[in-house]
This record gives structure tokens, sequence and C-alpha cells, in this order.
């Protein structure tokens, strides 16, 4: 063990070398804590490069389930294939400067999991074939090219852009350009307005953008810390023996 770490458990709380030590948790609704050496240290700009990653997989696997959903992939194999592809790239997510709490192939299939089981939320019609496997959702009954289907597919691409949008305020939280969680929650209540704004002619009475927005928030904040998981400790990790 390196011997700054012993010290750096006793120490946590202070600031040294202008390195804020203490164990921040993001607060609110989200999980997770500020990295150690946030504004601008490498386990910052890691986690929230993996953060970044994050979104792109999101809208990745999202574009999975809309091929499904209008026949350009005919079945549940097909899907998985082109999910597994997104989390392969996502698996090459350089994680230089992270600490050991990252881990690719854990946060990638965590992901995918979350958002299979959930599908339902967006492609939410009662009438339809079933996505079956491990998505939750229905395949509109009027795909490959009816109303419904378009809809949700719009719904789908606004629901990883909110994601996205959700991820750069976590970012932006995590290396000191926001405050603190309400000037977090703020910058979220952004995305959400836009999401709010989503075209939803087409769509099933079923689609509910206000429901649908605090759901994907809830979900985004709710899985933070799997993307922000550093300890305090941590910071002293690299320091020089």
């Amino acid at each position: 063990m390196n011997r700054w770490l012993g010290f750096g458990l006793l120490m946590a709380g202070f600031v040294t070398g202008g390195v804020v030590l203490a164990s921040t948790p993001f607060g609110g609704d989200d999980t997770g804590t500020i990295p150690p050496d946030s504004p601008k240290g490498p386990i910052t700009k890691c986690e929230n490069a993996v953060g970044k990653a994050v979104g792109t997989l999101v809208k990745s696997i999202g574009k999975c389930t809309a091929s499904r959903a209008s026949g350009k992939l005919k079945d549940d194999t097909a899907e998985d294939a082109c999910e597994q592809k997104a989390l392969t790239k996502f698996g090459t997510t350089k994680t230089k400067g992270c600490s050991g709490c990252t881990d690719l192939s854990t946060l990638g299939p965590a992901v995918e999991a979350l958002l299979d089981t959930n599908n339902n939320q967006v492609y939410c019609t009662a009438t339809g074939t079933p996505f079956g496997g491990d998505d939750s959702g229905m395949i509109p009954s009027d795909s490959p090219k009816g109303p419904i289907t378009k809809c949700e597919n719009g719904v789908n691409k606004a629901a990883g852009t909110l994601v996205g949008a959700i991820v750069k305020c976590h970012a932006s939280r995590a290396s000191g350009k926001l405050a603190d969680d309400t000037a977090e929650d703020a910058c979220e209540q952004k995305g959400l307005t836009k999401f709010g704004k989503t075209k939803v002619t087409g769509c099933d009475s079923c689609t509910d953008l206000s429901m649908l927005g605090s759901f994907v928030e809830g979900q985004a904040d709710g899985a933070n810390a799997l993307v922000y998981c550093a300890s305090p400790s941590e910071a002293f990790l690299d320091a020089p023996g």
C-alpha cells in the first residue's frame, strides 16, 4: 500500500494541495460521489468521460430498439446482436485515470438491462407483438411504418437525448461548473422541458411525456453511482511514494 494512503484515510475531509478530499455526495435524488480530485483531476476527467460514453451507449441501444420496432431487425436475436455491437464499442472506452471501482464490463450490461427491462415505458401500446427476450415493451401493431411506430420511435430518440442532457449535468456538477444540487436540478429541468416538447402526434394514448421524463430522470439519477463511484482515499493512490 502506498504510504500516503493510510494518511489520506485519516485526513479525508481536509483540502490538500487544492484538491477537495471530502466524500461529497451529489445529493438530492442523485446517487454517487463527487470525484475526490474535482474539478480537474484524472479521476474527474475519466469518470466524466465514462458518463459521456454511457450516454452514447443509451442512444445506440435505443437505435437497436427502434430498428426492431420498425422491422429493420427481424427478431430478438438480431436486436441482441445490435446491442452487443454497442456494448463492445462501449467496452473500448478509455479508463486511464479512473479509480479501481470503474468496471466497464459490469457497467455496460447494467445499462443495457436497465433499458431493456423498461422499454415498455416508451413502447407502451397494449396491442402488438412483444419484443421478447429481455425487452418488456410491445412492437406497435402498425409496424413497420404506421403512425404509432413512427411516434414511439421518435419518443425513444428523445428519451436518449434526455439521458445525454442529464449526463452532461452530472459531469458539470462533478467538475465544479454547477455549484450544488439546486444548480444541477435546474440544469436537468432544462433537458426535461425540451423533452416535454417532443411531438406525440400519432402516438398511442399511453404515451405520457411528463411521466416518462420523470421516469428517465429518476433512473439516470439513481444509477449515477455506477459512474461516479470513487472514494476519497483514492485521490492518494497515485501520489508519489
